[in-house]
């Protein structure tokens, strides 16, 4: 700078008045001498005004210098926040990504992300597509150099004229740089716009431009990127678009909400003729094409399926939480994961049915708690009615698994006639019985009605399912073909069912409640419940692992004894003594008294670090109600231990997650066992040398493991769950009910198959009304896991649930006497 102004000041110097030196010999002078002289050659410049005008001619100079150094500088300090031309031009693989979790069998479970996005490169964008956006946003994309100054010189008189924004005078670059920059509206912003946008322009081609903002710009109901606005929007591929279509998608970038075809149709239409026009104006189609496709009309793509909440939602969340626990949510939700897991689609779907059947009938079973809604008003009614025509139309009643709403037409004595729009059904008193009022005061269930009028009254909205044809007489004799229905309502109570493949870990279903959409609470891995007799199955093993216990020790079966001021005085189910029980006898019929007298001999606090071994983490009350499950656990810990068991008292963790990949396929998470069908022999070979360095930790013995199963076999094949027999394979398990005051609240069956362990719960969330006073895991739980079970064995080969019996383990018949006389049972003795 200095040089540069060294120069100036010299030039201005030796033009301050045109001045030559010359020097002149004088003859007076001693020789050698010169004497100079200064002549002025433009005497006419050396007035006011040519000293003036030197003055301002330097001073501009001066200014000039500055003002070049001040924009080097102000230029500088807006390129040093700008983001690095590198990033932008990887945006393939550095933009969001939508995270995506499937079943085994490669069924979408869910769809994660902040931004939905598809990629679509710019071979792959249609012409019409292509052109509509330019003609609409930027006809001289391919002419100028990142800003274009004719268009923002016409945008401005444009604006002048019209006295709004009527146009906008950013190219595509800098619509591009700006989605790189933030969204503040300063002068400060738009000067970093310009400088990256013509930045962007010497380091990247139009067509990656054009590409990044293709699939940059957000396009409504979000949708980011002109693939996934075709999909949203259409249904469709991008090659699948019309002229009309590509119109109307590129019309949504100049306001996504203002245009939308889903909220404003006429005004996504007008949005859409203009930007056909501007497509003539462009030479882009003639008027005959833009004629053609202003009339087409828009036809938008029905609500697409919204495949979280139908598949699998509680496992599906499940998933995405732990997933965000190891790589942050960022990466869930940006970085375009793929999330394998081990859920089995079918399996889960049996769970869900399983949880809705039992649920359905005991709340059946509880009374009827009124319509969901009343209406008197006619034109209400009207109202509805016209609803329920347009949601269902002449499919109504016609689907024997759905639930429909209607409207109560008539009542009498016999029947109640119900309108579900389209078409009337019969609603006959043998399909409504079970509908007598409900109370929170009682625990009597099964209470019948035997006449309709005590439930229901015209105007009462219900939701009635189809029902199969009534064979013998008809509901009304008048209407004999009549459509007949039966009565339901939205259970009140809760279950939940947890199923896993003890041998790899995989957790291959989990149905968390009756409806995620009522309650995301998941009761398998959130629920703290008490466990009732189920816990019995923990301390036994442990009195066997003692060695002081066998399964023929004899248990004292007496009425309990309290201590001073104690109130709790435990029976046995049914109020039933023996005096003396062997301990096998004791463990399979759940008898609280001798189990009661076992847990003081083994110690509370022994119990509970015995219970730490196996893998329970809730906290566990240290005392004698601990033997009857009074503190609570969790479905996943139980399931644990029981898999402990049958693994021949290895450890293991359930895996819910298999692999995660990232968007280019690296492998940031891999939690596959060695088993796995769809591990290449890499990956095997990897799984196998991680199970040698690192083997599941034998945290019982195979003595004890072993005799505990074989103890809870007999619970199937001779004690209290004899029902999960009908799963036509080898199973064992344990049973437990669990109250609170007088109610009955929780009721259980874990069990296990060579192959599966499974825990069923049902119960009262809030603990509003027992489940029923001669109710029992017997008679709720357990029918639900055979149900359930029945369904996932078929076809599955099954071996031997206890194993190989461990050397040492010696068996023999040994008699007892029961209240019906003289019986006898196979038992087993580490001998």
């Amino acid at each position: 700078m200095a040089r540069g102004l060294t120069r100036a000041v010299e030039l201005l110097r030796r033009a301050w008045a045109g001045l030559t030196v010359r020097g002149e010999k004088n003859e007076s002078e001693p020789r050698g001498e010169i004497r100079g002289r200064i002549w002025a050659t433009n005497a006419s410049r050396s007035g006011f005004i040519g000293w003036l005008f030197r003055y301002v001619v330097f001073a501009a100079i001066i200014l000039l210098q500055v003002a070049a150094l001040a924009g080097v500088g102000v230029y500088r300090h807006f390129a040093e926040q700008l983001p690095d031309l590198k990033e932008i031009e990887r945006y393939e693989s550095l933009a969001p990504g939508v995270t995506r979790i499937f079943a085994a069998d490669g069924a979408m479970l869910a769809e994660l992300a902040r931004e939905h996005r598809a990629y679509a490169r710019y071979d792959e964008i249609p012409k019409d597509l292509e052109h509509a956006f330019l003609a609409a946003e930027d006809r001289r994309f391919f002419t100028h150099g990142g800003v274009d100054f004719r268009g923002l010189a016409r945008a401005v008189v444009a604006n002048l004229r019209s006295g709004t924004i009527a146009q906008g005078g950013s190219t595509i670059t800098q619509q591009v740089a700006k989605g790189f920059l933030t969204n503040e509206q300063t002068l400060s912003r738009k000067a970093r716009e310009a400088i990256l946008a013509v930045r962007m322009e010497s380091r990247l081609s139009k067509q990656q431009i054009f590409e990044i903002y293709l699939n940059k710009i957000f396009l409504g109901h979000g949708a980011y990127g002109v693939a996934t606005a075709s999909s949203r929007y259409f249904g469709k591929e991008l090659e699948a678009l019309t002229l009309a279509e590509s119109a109307m998608i590129a019309g949504l970038a100049r306001a996504p909400s203002r245009y939308s075809p889903m909220a404003h149709p006429h005004r996504a239409k007008r949005r859409r003729a203009v930007v056909l026009q501007d497509m003539v104006e462009a030479g882009y189609i003639d008027a005959a094409e833009r004629d053609a496709a202003a009339a087409e009309p828009i036809v938008l793509v029905s609500a697409a399926q919204d495949v979280f909440r139908e598949r699998a939602p509680y496992y599906a969340e499940h998933v995405r939480q732990r997933v965000t626990d190891v790589l942050g949510e960022e990466a869930v939700l940006a970085a375009g994961l793929t999330i394998e897991t081990p859920v089995e689609f079918v399996v889960q779907q049996y769970a869900r049915n399983a949880v809705d059947a039992a649920l359905r009938k005991m709340d059946r079973r509880q009374g009827y708690r009124g319509p969901p809604a009343h209406l008197s008003a006619q034109g209400a009614l009207d109202e509805l009615e016209a609803r329920l025509t347009n949601t269902y139309g002449d499919t109504v009643f016609s689907d024997p698994d759905r639930w429909y709403l209607a409207i109560v037409t008539e009542v009498d004595r016999k029947f109640a006639r119900v309108d579900g729009g389209a078409r009337n059904a019969i609603l006959p008193l043998r399909n409504m019985s079970w509908a007598s009022v409900y109370s929170r005061n009682t625990g009597v269930n099964d209470v019948k009605i035997t006449d309709p009028r005590k439930a229901l009254e015209p105007g009462d909205v219900v939701w009635v399912m189809r029902a199969e044809q009534h064979r013998g007489k008809p509901a009304n004799a008048e209407e004999p073909d009549a459509i007949e229905v039966s009565l339901g309502q939205t259970p009140r109570v809760e279950a939940a069912l947890y199923l896993a493949d003890h041998q790899t870990g995989y957790v291959t279903a989990m149905q968390g409640g009756h409806d995620y959409d009522r309650s995301q609470f998941n009761r398998p891995v959130q629920a703290c419940r008490q466990p009732g007799s189920v816990f019995k199955a923990i301390y036994y093993a442990l009195a066997l692992d003692t060695g002081r216990w066998s399964m023929d020790s004899e248990l004292a079966d007496h009425a309990y004894e309290p201590d001073p001021g104690e109130e709790w005085n435990p029976q046995n189910i049914h109020g039933t003594l023996e005096g003396q029980v062997l301990l096998r006898n004791a463990f399979i019929h759940s008898l609280n008294l001798p189990s009661i007298r076992l847990f003081q001999k083994l110690g509370a606090d022994t119990v509970v670090a015995w219970a730490r071994r196996l893998g329970f983490t809730t906290e566990l009350i240290a005392d004698k109600a601990l033997s009857l499950g009074a503190s609570c656990v969790r479905m996943d810990e139980l399931s644990r231990a029981f898999g402990t068991f049958v693994r021949e008292g290895r450890s293991w963790d359930p895996k819910y997650v298999r692999r995660v990949t990232d968007k280019l396929g690296v492998v940031v998470m891999d939690e596959r066992h060695v088993w796995d069908g769809a591990m290449d022999l890499g990956g095997r070979l990897d799984a196998l040398g991680t199970a040698a360095v690192d083997p599941p930790k034998q945290t019982v013995s195979r003595t004890t493991a072993f005799l505990a199963t074989r103890l809870m076999r007999d619970v199937v094949t001779h004690g209290i769950g004899r029902r999960a027999q009908r799963i036509g394979l080898p199973a064992g398990g344990k049973s437990g009910t669990a109250s609170k005051r007088a109610n009955t609240t929780d009721t259980w069956f874990v069990g296990f198959t060579s192959r599966y362990v499974t825990a069923a719960w049902m119960g009262d969330d809030r603990y509003e009304r027992s489940l029923g006073d001669e109710d029992a895991s017997y008679t709720t739980a357990t029918p639900m896991w055979t149900e359930f079970m029945t369904d996932v064995v078929k076809d599955v080969p099954h071996g031997k649930t206890t194993g190989e019996r461990p050397p040492g383990i010696r068996s023999r018949s040994v008699g007892f006497t029961t209240g019906a006389g003289e019986r006898s049972a196979v038992m087993y003795f580490d001998e």
